[in-house]
């Protein structure tokens, strides 16, 4: 096997190299999600890795980290679809990075949260490490079957609040980001955030995500209505023939039942009517095996994507690569609380 940097003409290339992949490529693989991190501090790393017959492309993230060296985080990647392909590479990969004085590679592969997955990357020399992305579980729906029958495989309860939207007078449609839409929309997500207890970021992050990937042709903003009053919005990705849910949002005094349901739903007939589109992660629930248990903190989510779904895909998570331990230690006892601090500070932002 071996690992090099990508060339020029392989990053000019590089969504559909993704999208190449064995995973089928993500969104926070891709060129655009590499761009928009760059304006919070982060560098991006175009890595080609031959794995006997497998040829993926991965981007990792850099940030240089005062008197320890360098950070890499490899967002949702790379795009290996067994745990035992990304052991296969570990050894290699820690030889490379401490060649290019990185002390700490991050890995998040969406590899099959299993026990026996856990153990391949526990004995290749990975140790499990707090997740960066929050859909280590999550909801995807199956994109190929007719619109009729995706509709029919769903739990009773989605199918009832779809149409019971529909009878109520809800609709849905795609919006164009102006300045009020983004407005509206991270207004709706702010006050939902608070309201439910999870992180939201500063505007301008969302801002620039939202404009980048729809100015690329890899995003659309949707919003639900109520007798012409905005009650919901989502925002939808998309790269190769994958789709998903990044964000969304709603009012807290419901107007009309369903109308987060009808917004799902619009956005899955949107993608079939693309024709691109295979598959729809919604992008964050509870573990398969918490989906019942009301004080996790993702219940209420996972209520709603369940409606849609009734099945959750566990995934193994992040996962660290030590590369220099004395450095790996003080990263993890003081370097990240205080690089966070000053990211906040700085930027106004976490520091992932």
């Amino acid at each position: 096997m071996s690992i090099r940097r990508a060339t020029p003409q392989e990053i000019s290339q590089w969504d559909d190299l993704i999208a190449a992949n064995p995973d089928g490529g993500t969104l926070y693989q891709s060129a655009t999600f590499a761009e928009i991190k760059s304006a919070g501090g982060w560098q991006p790393v175009h890595l080609v890795i031959e794995l006997d017959s497998l040829s993926v492309t991965a981007l990792f993230l850099q940030r240089r980290i005062p008197f320890l060296g360098l950070l890499w985080y490899s967002p949702t990647g790379p795009g290996f679809t067994s745990a035992e392909q990304l052991a296969a590479i570990i050894q290699e990969l820690r030889t490379f990075a401490r060649r290019n004085g990185v002390f700490l590679v991050k890995l998040e592969s969406e590899l099959p949260g299993t026990a026996e997955s856990r153990a391949v990357l526990q004995r290749a020399g990975l140790v499990k490490a707090d997740d960066v992305q929050p859909i280590s579980s999550t909801v995807i729906l199956d994109l190929t079957p007719p619109t009729d029958e995706i509709l029919a495989k769903m739990p009773q309860k989605g199918r009832y609040a779809i149409r019971k939207a529909a009878r109520d007078g809800v609709t849905v449609a795609d919006v164009d980001l102006t300045d009020d839409v983004i407005d509206r929309m991270y207004g709706l997500l702010k006050n939902t955030g608070d309201a439910s207890g999870f992180a939201v970021r500063p505007q301008p992050y969302y801002d620039r995500f939202w404009r980048l990937f729809d100015e690329r042709g890899q995003g659309r903003m949707f919003f639900a209505y109520v007798d012409g009053e905005v009650v919901a919005g989502a925002y939808s990705a998309w790269l190769g023939a994958k789709a998903w849910y990044k964000d969304g949002a709603s009012i807290r005094e419901r107007k009309a039942y369903g109308a987060s349901h009808a917004l799902q739903w619009h956005i899955i007939e949107w993608h079939k009517q693309r024709g691109t589109a295979t598959s729809y992660d919604m992008m964050g629930a509870p573990p398969s095996d918490r989906v019942k248990d009301e004080t996790h903190p993702l219940h209420g989510i996972g209520v709603f994507k369940t409606s849609f779904s009734e099945t959750i895909t566990d995934r193994t998570g992040t996962w660290d690569l030590v590369v220099n331990a004395r450095a790996a230690r003080l990263w993890s006892r003081i370097g990240y609380r205080v690089a966070g601090k000053v990211n906040r500070t700085r930027r106004g932002e976490v520091f992932f």
